[in-house]
C-alpha cells in the first residue's frame, strides 16, 4: 500500500530537469561522451529519471505500455541501472516497465555493489537524510546528482541540515537554484528547488598487506645500512627488493584467499566452494606472471638498455617466456647479462654495419641518395661512404596535436646512432644515454625541432617524418666510415698498416679517392682506425 507521506512527497521529475541531471553525469573521453555505470536511482517513483537514463543509453519505452520496446531488449542487459522505491504501488509499476528494483527504503539500503553514479529526486520532506545517505554510499568515489527543496540548503536549521552543508562544502559541491521548477510538471507545485552536483574523487585504495610489507622493508633496511645504500644508489637492486616484496604480497593474498574461500558457497556448509574471485590461476602461475613483468621492465632501465644493441634488446625480449621460470634475483640477472655480453662485440659490429646499410639503402628511401658519397674502392667502383649530413626516417610529431613530441621510438633511433658512435669514439667504454634523453626532453618543452645539439651531431626533425642529422664530430664520422668500408672490403689491405708513400700505387689511388693523403696521414697519426680489439673491454 502507498502511505500518505508517499503521496504527499511524490513529485515526478520534470522532463527538462531529468535531462539536465542525467546528461551532466556524462564524461567526454577522446571526443566521445561516456555514461557512467552502474547507476543507482534511489527514489525512483514512477521512473522519470530512470527512463531518462535508458533514453540516454539508447533504450526506448513504448509510450502506451511503458515497457521497453522489443528491439531494445538486448541493450537493456548492458545498462546497469538499479532502482529503489518505498511505495509498493510504484515498485510494481517500475517492474512492469522493465526496471530493476533492488530495495524498498533507501535509508536502510546496504549495498555491496560499487556504483559509479547516483541520480535522485528524493522526498522533499526527507531530502537531507537521503542526500547524506547517498554521500555515505559514494564515499569511495563517484558522482551524485540530487534534487532538493531549496530550503534544505538555504536554511540549515537542523543538525541534519548542518551536517549536510558541512559535507557539501568539504566535497566542493555545486548548487544550482531553480525557481518554479515544478510549475508545469505532471504534479505542479510552486517551489524553488536546488540541483546539487557532487563529484567525489576515487579514494586511494588502502592495502593492509602493503602497509605491512612497507613497514617490514623499512625495518630491514634500518638494520642493514649496506643494503639500504645499494637500494638508494642502484636501480637494479631497488627493483629486486620491489620484486621480493611483490612476491611476498602475492603469497599473503593467496593465504588470505584460501582462508576465506569457504564463504564462497551457498547456505549449507557442505556445499562445494565456487571461484567467486578471479583466482583462476594458482600461486605459482601468479609468481610466473610477476616474474614476466619484472624481467620485461629490467631492460627498460637505461643502465641496461643503453649498452645493448637493438638486436640484443630484441633477443632478450624473445626470451621473456623462458625467463618467467627464473626468479628475478641478483644471480639470475648477472647470469643473463654474462650470457649476452659474450656476444656483445659481434653485436656491436653488426649494429655498425646495419646502421651504415640503413643509411645507404637507396631502395628504402629516395632521399637517402643525399647520404652517399661514392669513391673508387678496392676492386670495385661502387664503394661509398656516409657524408656529413644524413637523412633517415624518424617521425617525432604527434598525429593528434601536430606538436613536436619525440616518442620512445625517436629516443631509441637516436640512442642507437649515439651508442654506435660512442663505441667507436671511446674504445668501447660503456654508453650512458642520460644526456640524450635530457636534450630531447628540453627540446620538446621548448618546442625546438631544429638543430637539437646532441653529443656527436645535431638533429632536425620534419613533419613529413624524416630526421636530418649533421655531424659535429668529424673524427667519429671518419671512424664509422672506415670501420664499415673495411668490413665490406672496399679499402686496400695495406690501409692503416703503411704510411701513404709506402703503399703500392693502386692502394694510394684508393686512398686518394676515399680521403686524400693529408686526411690519411692524420688518421694514422691519431689512431682513428677502429678494430675489433677496441670493443673487447665491453665484456669486462
Amino acid at each position: 500500500m502507498t502511505t500518505p507521506n508517499d503521496a504527499l512527497d511524490f513529485y515526478p521529475t520534470p522532463d527538462n530537469l531529468a535531462w539536465e541531471m542525467v546528461h551532466s553525469l556524462e564524461t567526454e573521453i577522446h571526443g566521445f561522451r561516456r555514461f557512467p555505470s552502474p547507476v543507482l536511482e534511489p527514489s525512483a517513483g514512477d521512473g522519470a529519471l530512470a527512463r531518462q537514463i535508458h533514453t540516454t543509453s539508447g533504450i526506448y519505452h513504448d509510450p502506451k505500455t511503458g515497457k521497453v520496446r522489443r528491439e531494445y531488449l538486448d541493450k537493456l542487459e548492458k545498462v546497469d541501472l538499479d532502482c529503489i522505491e518505498l511505495s509498493s504501488d510504484l515498485r510494481a509499476k517500475l517492474k512492469k516497465d522493465d526496471f530493476r528494483v533492488v530495495h524498498d527504503d533507501f535509508l536502510t539500503f546496504r549495498p555491496c555493489k560499487k556504483y559509479a553514479a547516483i541520480v535522485m529526486n528524493p522526498p522533499f520532506s526527507a531530502g537531507a537524510a537521503h542526500l547524506l545517505k547517498a554521500l555515505d554510499v559514494m564515499k569511495d568515489g563517484g558522482k551524485i546528482r540530487c534534487l532538493l527543496n531549496a530550503e534544505t540548503i538555504r536554511n540549515p536549521c537542523t543538525n541534519e541540515r548542518k551536517e549536510l552543508a558541512a559535507q557539501l562544502e568539504k566535497l566542493n559541491a555545486t548548487v544550482k537554484y531553480i525557481p518554479d521548477a515544478f510549475k508545469n510538471a505532471r504534479r505542479a507545485a510552486r517551489v524553488e528547488v536546488a540541483l546539487v552536483s557532487v563529484d567525489i574523487p576515487e579514494r586511494e585504495p588502502v592495502s593492509k598487506i602493503r602497509l605491512e610489507l612497507q613497514h617490514e622493508t623499512t625495518e630491514r633496511l634500518k638494520t642493514d645500512p649496506e643494503l639500504a645504500a645499494l637500494v638508494s644508489a642502484d636501480p637494479i637492486t631497488a627493483a629486486i627488493e620491489r620484486y621480493n616484496a611483490a612476491a611476498e604480497g602475492i603469497r599473503r593474498i593467496f593465504e588470505e584467499y584460501n582462508g576465506i574461500k569457504s564463504l564462497f558457497s551457498s547456505a549449507t556448509a557442505d556445499d562445494k566452494e565456487s571461484e567467486v574471485l578471479a583466482f583462476n590461476q594458482d600461486y605459482n602461475q601468479a609468481i610466473r606472471r610477476l616474474r614476466v613483468l619484472y624481467w620485461e621492465k629490467l631492460f627498460d632501465l637505461p643502465q641496461i638498455r643503453d649498452n645493448l644493441t637493438t638486436d640484443m634488446q630484441n633477443e632478450y625480449r624473445s626470451r621473456i617466456a623462458e625467463l618467467s621460470d627464473y626468479d628475478f634475483s641478483t644471480y639470475n640477472i648477472l647470469t643473463v647479462r654474462e650470457e649476452m655480453s659474450a656476444n656483445i662485440v659481434q653485436g656491436i659490429e653488426d649494429e655498425i654495419i646495419g646502421l651504415f646499410d640503413n643509411w645507404t639503402n637507396l631502395h628504402y628511401c629516395s632521399e637517402y641518395s643525399k647520404n652517399i658519397h661514392y669513391y673508387n674502392g678496392w676492386c670495385t667502383n661502387e664503394a661509398y661512404k656516409v657524408g656529413k649530413k644524413v637523412i633517415f626516417r624518424c617521425c617525432a610529431f604527434s598525429d593528434w596535436s601536430g606538436r613536436f613530441e619525440p616518442s620512445w621510438r625517436v629516443e631509441s633511433a637516436l640512442s642507437q646512432i649515439e651508442r654506435v658512435l660512442h663505441y667507436l669514439d671511446t674504445n668501447g667504454q660503456k654508453y650512458n644515454g642520460d644526456e640524450l634523453r635530457a636534450a630531447l626532453k628540453a627540446a620538446e618543452q621548448a618546442g625546438q625541432s631544429q638543430k637539437i645539439q646532441l653529443h656527436y651531431f645535431t638533429a632536425t626533425f620534419y613533419k613529413k617524418g624524416t630526421c636530418h642529422i649533421e655531424f659535429t664530430n668529424e673524427d667519429v664520422l671518419k671512424s664509422f666510415n672506415l670501420y664499415a668500408s673495411q668490413k665490406k672490403g672496399w679499402l686496400p689491405p695495406s690501409y692503416g698498416k703503411k704510411s701513404y708513400h709506402d703503399m703500392p700505387a693502386a692502394d694510394r689511388k684508393i686512398v686518394d679517392s676515399f680521403e686524400g693523403e693529408e686526411s690519411y696521414t692524420d688518421t694514422l697519426t691519431r689512431h682513428l682506425i677502429p678494430t675489433k680489439s677496441t670493443f673487447l673491454q665491453l665484456n669486462a
